[in-house]
């Protein structure tokens, strides 16, 4: 054998046939409270507008609108077709105005070293063929001084959650070849699963330092997916703030069913 893991299947097909009704997807419970939690952390870490932000798989564009609407000028990377129509209209009165969309998966991409001001891959790297190649090539992009912000799956949560079903052996399966899977709608796309110390990695080897790391949602990892769902649906402010505090304990973060982190290139030195 090679040792050579195949490549991952492509996550197009699926985000096309979630494009229509994507902003549904984030109605269940635990996907708005990660979502929630995730743009708090992101946009504390961001620098002010008019800061030039690289939305990285902007899909329909949810974040890249309200990014715009706060005054940010936005660069949106995507490279599923029917997720890029619907952001295309969605932000149409903002083509002229600080929003620019690239329709391209993010290593057919190439901006100006040092161009922008913030990266952010939320829920994207971890559908690329190489996340560290991806992480090093979003690095480049940034100014001394920018942010980037990433979130992924992680792959501890996942295999206690594998293990709560009684899948064990799939759990062995993921924990050995840090992969997952997603079918939604009759499609399927492969995923790579990251834990705190292999994500710390790949942003130090860009060049980043790690300012940030939180786990979202441990209450997964306590309650399961879902009686986490059913203390958010019982007071959704309550749970979020407790899953808020604990995001900010760094020694738990693997527990937490996302991943989240924040690193920044140096500012030049001051002469």
């Amino acid at each position: 054998m090679s040792g050579i893991s195949p490549a991952l299947r492509s996550s197009a097909a699926l985000y096309d046939s979630l494009a229509p009704r994507y902003d549904d997807h984030y109605t269940v419970p635990h996907r708005r409270a990660y979502d929630d939690l995730a743009w708090g952390f992101c946009t504390a870490a961001l620098p002010p507008p008019p800061a030039v932000v690289v939305d990285l798989g902007c899909g329909v564009g949810r974040w890249a609108e309200r990014l715009l609407s706060s005054g940010y000028s936005v660069v949106g990377i995507e490279p599923s077709p029917g997720m890029a129509e619907h952001a295309a209209a969605r932000l149409s009165g903002w083509h002229d105005s600080g929003f620019t969309l690239l329709r391209a998966p993010v290593e057919e991409i190439d901006l100006a070293p040092g161009s922008v001001d913030a990266v952010l891959a939320i829920g994207s790297l971890q559908y690329t063929d190489d996340p560290a190649a991806t992480l090093r090539r979003a690095a480049h992009w940034l100014r001394p001084g920018g942010t980037l912000c990433v979130l992924v799956d992680s792959l501890q949560a996942l295999v206690l959650e594998l293990l709560a079903a009684g899948r064990h052996a799939e759990a062995l399966e993921r924990l050995a070849s840090r992969r997952g899977t997603w079918r939604v709608n009759g499609a399927e796309a492969d995923l790579h699963l990251f834990d705190q110390a292999a994500l710390r990695s790949a942003v130090v080897n860009a060049g980043l330092d790690v300012v940030q790391v939180a786990g979202l949602l441990v209450g997964a990892s306590a309650y399961g997916r879902a009686g986490l769902n059913q203390r958010l649906v019982a007071d959704f402010d309550g749970a979020l703030a407790a899953e808020r505090a604990l995001a900010g304990v760094p020694a738990i973060a693997d527990l937490g069913k996302q991943l989240l982190m924040v690193g920044r290139r140096a500012a030049r030195p001051a002469r």
